[in-house]
């Protein structure tokens, strides 16, 4: 899917243009429309030379829009004279019978393009609708101008793996993966985005600091986050306030989250608890268990009121597989002492990192099925395990 950039406009108006219907003089043509203005050379924004290479680049997607064409864009002065330059110089140099296809190409890309927000896609159609070509042209180039216009890297860095990691390999805005799998390749479909972006104006700078200051700015690992490439666009195009605080706050519950898992990956799990997976798995039939009484449960007070069902399902397993698993530790060899201490230390450090239960014991089952060296199908087995010492009061406080 293409999408709208500085590349695709410049490619979509060339056709429709009279005198400057080639790549370069089609580029120029455009880019003038704001690197000629007195109020861009004055405040220093202007671009000395815009080489016949420099056009080709941008219109191939090789570099990126320089940035003070971008900051110099988002003035009010600026943006007033580029209207008018596209009503004086760029309507009067489009092809008469060519003026609707052109139109036409432009609005099929908006309307084709799902980067676009909604929002946005209505506020670039008012202006056709209502006739104003010239400010429809305009101002679907200046957003054009400000969204990503070099080529995007499909294959995944090395250096995103752990922000990729940290969100475990899912846009916390959208869900979508962050990475697919393409003829056996893993190919991104993220970016990784500034949340306190530099682009802000000095006054969003100043909103946005009062309201939560940020540890880090530019591409501080504090400051970066890895979201769906749509999501990314749409935050990065005008973040507001609200945005802003709530992916601060998704950024401060992943890192809490990921330095927890971290911590508790490097812990040694005492290798006897492989005695008690393997013991569960050769289960053959209801001869072996004896049920605990329910009574006796402590699960009840365990969990909060929203995990009505994981509760339920870890009283289930308990009731069912803790004499069992008792009596297996006290006729092994098992150091069930050390074992409880490393599963109570691990719990509490995802815990306090911010893990909702669920989580909790879903990070705490695969970490036990990964330190006994065993494979999927036990995936079961350790999730007993896990029930069993809720119940033993090693996971989960009242």
């Amino acid at each position: 899917m293409e999408e709208l950039n500085l590349s695709s406009y410049i490619k979509i108006l060339r056709p429709g243009l009279k005198q400057n219907d080639k790549q370069e003089s089609a580029g120029r043509l455009l880019l003038n429309s704001i690197n000629d203005q007195d109020y861009v050379i004055n405040h220093g924004y202007h671009i000395d030379s815009l080489s016949s290479k420099k056009i080709s680049q941008l219109a191939n997607q090789i570099i990126p829009v320089p940035d003070s064409l971008r900051q110099a864009s988002m003035e009010k002065t600026v943006i007033n004279q580029t209207i008018d330059y596209f009503r004086d110089e760029v309507m009067n140099d489009l092809n008469p019978h060519l003026k609707f296809d052109t139109i036409d190409a432009l609005i099929r890309l908006i309307d084709s393009d799902e980067t676009i927000p909604p929002d946005k896609r209505k506020d670039l159609m008012k202006y056709h609708e209502a006739g104003d070509d010239e400010h429809f042209l305009a101002s679907t180039f200046l957003y054009a101008l400000n969204r990503p216009n070099k080529k995007a890297d499909d294959s995944v860095s090395d250096e995103d793996i752990p922000l990729l990691a940290e969100a475990n390999f899912e846009c916390p805005v959208c869900q979508r993966k962050l990475v697919e799998t393409v003829k056996g390749h893993p190919v991104k479909r993220y970016r990784i985005t500034q949340i306190f972006p530099d682009t802000l104006d000095k006054v969003t700078a100043s909103e946005f600091e009062d309201a939560v200051p940020s540890p880090a700015k530019g591409n501080k690992p504090e400051n970066l986050i890895a979201l769906d490439k749509g999501c990314s666009e749409r935050y990065l195009l005008n973040p507001t306030l609200e945005e802003y605080k709530k992916l601060r706050e998704v950024k401060e519950t992943l890192s809490r989250s990921y330095k927890a898992k971290t911590a508790i990956s490097t812990f040694q799990l005492e290798e006897d608890i492989r005695t008690i997976l393997s013991s569960l798995n050769q289960i053959r039939d209801d001869s072996d268990l004896v049920d605990l009484e329910y009574n006796a449960l402590h699960i009840e007070e365990k969990f909060a009121p929203e995990n009505f069902i994981l509760k339920k399902q870890t009283q289930m397993q308990v009731v069912q597989y803790y004499r069992y698993i008792e009596k297996t530790f006290s006729e092994s060899d098992c150091a069930f002492d050390i074992i409880a201490s490393e599963i109570r230390i691990s719990s509490n450090k995802l815990e306090k990192g911010g893990l909702s239960q669920a989580e909790v014991i879903n990070y705490l089952s695969e970490w036990i099925r990964n330190k006994a060296g065993l494979g999927s199908e036990s995936k079961l087995a350790s999730d007993i395990v896990v029930s069993f010492f809720i119940q033993n009061c090693e996971v989960f406080h009242k």
